[in-house]
């Protein structure tokens, strides 16, 4: 039988959401051991995966030379992803949390010294390749919904907005000295090298959640304790289904993901062949997406309790998005556009980061894995979808148009989420 739906107002905490005592609540998260370790070992894990993404593509292209083949790599973690992504959110929700990111971190530790060996020692083809790196977003899937459900457990209902913001602001540290570096090492050292580095930054990870020591995982009650997977799965499904809040979050995350995700792209094809950006103007503009993302982090961890009516900021910072992107469209020159750019990076992460934090703080913690591993499936999915298509359109109309387009289509969405999204408009 389900788990009844909690009925408090829109903003209310629910009570069993967080099993953290008072003094864990009242500690800074940057005092709060068990989570530094964890967040620790995600860095290292996000910072192994840009080691990994860059030598695969390096392998697959300089080896098949096939965008046909790089495609089916992506393709395959798509859908691995969309098919599993919810499967892996209900193991988080049956099992040891802890014990399921040490067994995904150890499981990615030795299918990368797998692949690397196979791919630059023994020349293993294609096939083999795709089968490892199957196995290994298989294996990831099982660490995200078990580390983010954990984190909230650890910190606290109070310091939820922290942790979240520090979580996105690790996390993009990671990826762009990840990027960064790993196009030095497989240059230097070879793709095997960056593999192997990789493996590392795994077994870091591993090592990080042994030394966080044993912590919360969800709490079941005794109908629940002898439920089947299947029922487990179907019961989170109805949880987000029946949950106003929680579904407009589901259902928002993704669409805003895959518009902001497609803006870019469309802004990377117009600086080259509209503004015709040189190397420092493209790499300005590159730049300035994440720095957005870490200046609304900053902010986020900045402001604290003093920040309300947060339903609010997040349709704000989604009303103004289609606009920027608007002007964006509309400018002649890279240096016009920079200020623009960086301005929609930071309404991005203002309006993803708030509704992550909405999403950690109703939702019950036995039901977190659930609801985050079924966002992580359809996150996966739509900014694949909406890339595939507005690539298309920009070939055939030209990309400043298609971005004009987009930006408009999503002002209309903005205006249409603000009505129909009353649970998320008034969160507090």
């Amino acid at each position: 039988m389900e788990a009844p739906l909690h009925q408090e107002a829109a903003g209310s905490p629910r009570e069993d959401a967080r099993p953290a005592t008072a003094s864990e609540q009242e500690r800074p998260i940057w005092r709060n051991r068990p989570y530094m370790w964890l967040l620790t070992g995600f860095t290292s894990s996000v910072f192994g995966d840009s080691f990994n993404g860059i030598a695969l593509s390096l392998w697959v292209l300089q080896t098949t030379g096939s965008a046909r083949r790089m495609a089916a790599v992506q393709i395959c973690s798509m859908a691995i992803a969309f098919l599993f992504g919810s499967f892996a959110g209900t193991l988080a929700d049956r099992m040891d949390r802890r014990k399921l990111m040490l067994l995904s971190d150890g499981a990615r530790c030795v299918i990368a010294a797998l692949l690397g060996v196979s791919l630059f020692v023994l020349d293993a083809p294609f096939p083999v390749m795709l089968g490892l790196v199957s196995l290994a977003m298989f294996a990831g899937l099982l660490h995200g919904p078990a580390f983010h459900a954990s984190t909230t457990q650890m910190v606290g209902a109070g310091r939820v907005q922290q942790a979240s913001s520090s979580i996105y602001l690790f996390d993009n540290a990671a990826r762009i000295s990840g990027l960064a570096l790993a196009g030095v090492v497989v240059s230097a050292f070879g793709g095997l090298a960056a593999i192997l580095t990789t493996s590392a930054a795994y077994l870091l990870s591993f090592v990080c959640t042994l030394l966080a020591g044993r912590f919360p995982s969800a709490a079941r009650t005794s109908g629940e304790a002898g439920a089947s997977f299947l029922r487990d799965w179907r019961s989170g499904l109805s949880y987000i289904r029946r949950d106003a809040l929680i579904r407009s979050i589901v259902i928002l995350s993704p669409l805003l993901s895959a518009f902001f995700l497609v803006a870019i792209m469309l802004v990377q094809v117009i600086a080259i062949g509209d503004w015709k950006a040189g190397p420092i103007e493209f790499g300005l503009i590159e730049m300035c997406v994440p720095l957005g993302y870490v200046t609304g982090a900053g902010l986020l961890i900045a402001f604290g309790h003093r920040l309300t009516r947060r339903g609010r900021l997040v349709f704000l910072g989604l009303l103004l998005l289609g606009p920027v992107y608007g002007l964006i469209s509309m400018m002649k020159s890279p240096h016009a556009a920079i200020p623009l750019v960086l301005m929609g990076g930071l309404l991005f992460s203002f309006c993803s980061m708030i509704t992550q934090i909405i999403l950690k703080s109703e939702t019950s913690s036995e039901w977190q894995g659930r609801v985050f591993g079924t966002v992580g499936a359809f996150s996966s999915v739509a900014p694949s979808l909406g890339l595939a298509v507005a690539s298309v359109f920009a070939d055939r109309w030209g990309a400043a148009d298609v971005l004009a387009w987009q930006s408009a289509g999503l002002f209309v969405c903005g205006v249409f989420s603000v009505y129909l999204l009353k649970s998320i408009r008034e969160y507090r």
